[in-house]
């Protein structure tokens, strides 16, 4: 047995409804404890279970045909670019069935990897994957760091921070 420190406001207020109903505080706080577990277990009981989702063995990477992978024409290396591809597609495909099953989207979840293979695209700055029949109407946000490769691409500039501090120098008339 141990004691436990009621602060006073609190503690008036036990006594005043043990007094009321005529009995002892310990008699009280037992009887709502009870209550409070009760009505837990039943909270618990009555939250419904989430459903059962099919598991997904990812395929082997190797399963997935060369004429299934467009390879765009300016890559080199057109094997090494499909042997990335293959092993970059199971991992999307479990990031895209994680994000379907935190939404219950149960239709898109039974997707198998073939089928995957067909309609999906990408998975957006948010998470979220795309088929390829959102192509024309989803716009994927601009990686700035891709515009400003854009701005240096027909440069002969191959040192950024350089070109930046000559910039400030020019703009503020301050020597680096």
């Amino acid at each position: 047995m141990s004691d436990l420190i009621i602060p006073e406001p609190l503690a008036s207020r036990l006594r005043d409804y043990a007094r009321r109903d005529q009995r002892q505080p310990q008699e009280i706080i037992a009887a709502w404890l009870d209550e409070a577990e009760i009505r837990a277990g039943a909270a618990r009981r009555a939250a419904p279970e989430p459903p059962a989702y099919p598991v997904y063995t990812p395929r082997p990477p190797e399963s997935l045909p060369d004429d299934a992978i467009d390879v765009p024409d300016d890559v080199a290396d057109k094997a090494a670019y499909r042997q990335a591809v293959r092993e970059l597609l199971p991992k999307l495909y479990a990031i895209a069935r994680e994000y379907w099953a935190s939404v219950g989207d149960a239709e898109k979840l039974a997707l198998s990897d073939e089928e995957l293979d067909q309609v999906f695209w990408l998975i957006d700055h948010e998470d979220v994957p795309r088929f390829k029949s959102e192509m024309a109407t989803y716009a994927p946000r601009v990686n700035p760091l891709a515009r400003l490769i854009g701005l240096f691409g027909d440069s002969e500039v191959t040192d950024a921070s350089a070109t930046v501090r000559e910039t400030m120098a020019d703009r503020y008339d301050r020597p680096d």
